[in-house]
């Protein structure tokens, strides 16, 4: 609670308030930048590479925000490299997904393989693992499995719909389910990173 401070009948005078600062942005959504994510394939195409962030616990696929500058195939080869420790190659484009509202951007979806590296954590990951394409862990957020299931249909065009599962109506699914990870996930929308380590 704002404290006041009056002085006989009238209330102090306070500086205006002004929006929250969180480093240089505002406490307010800001609309996220188009992104990739990465379906990396073991060589027997029968596991696949998840990585387990750190701001929001949860496995997903590898993935980020494209760079200025910087093409979606580099922008997914990177992210993998930053986030899991392996190198990959390109395969292919899977998908491009168009957003929905202000919880989504555009995103590129690739398959990809493994061309060299090692697991290794980093600042935005806390494990990294291969599980078989037939299972995803929990908790998850819809869209990466929905992303994942893409991949496998091995389309021979380039898929193009509208994000899925990335929502208010999704958002509220999880915040049922897992509200500490919800508010972690909503938290980092406006800044706050809450990193477990």
């Amino acid at each position: 609670m704002r404290e006041r401070h009056f002085t006989g009948n009238k209330p102090a005078r306070h500086a205006p308030r002004r929006p929250l600062q969180i480093g240089r942005q505002t406490a307010k959504m800001r609309r996220m930048r188009d992104g990739v994510v990465a379906v990396v394939f073991d060589a027997t195409k029968e596991n696949y590479l998840l990585v387990k962030r750190r701001d929001v616990p949860v496995w997903v696929l590898p993935g980020g925000g494209i760079d200025d500058g910087e093409t979606p195939e580099v922008s997914a080869v990177r992210e993998v490299l930053e986030e899991s420790g392996f190198e990959v190659e390109v395969v292919r484009q899977v998908a491009v997904y168009t957003p929905t509202g202000r919880l989504t951007s555009e995103t590129h979806s690739f398959e990809c393989a493994i061309a060299g590296g090692a697991p290794s954590i980093s600042d935005e990951s806390m494990d990294v693992k291969f599980f078989p394409v037939d299972t995803y862990p929990p908790p998850v957020f819809d869209v990466h499995r929905n992303w994942m299931r893409d991949a496998l249909r091995n389309e021979p065009e380039i898929i193009r719909k509208p994000v899925e599962g990335l929502d208010w109506k999704g958002i509220v699914k999880i915040l049922v389910r897992h509200p500490v990870i919800a508010i972690r996930y909503l938290l980092s929308r406006i800044g706050i990173r809450w990193n477990s380590k």
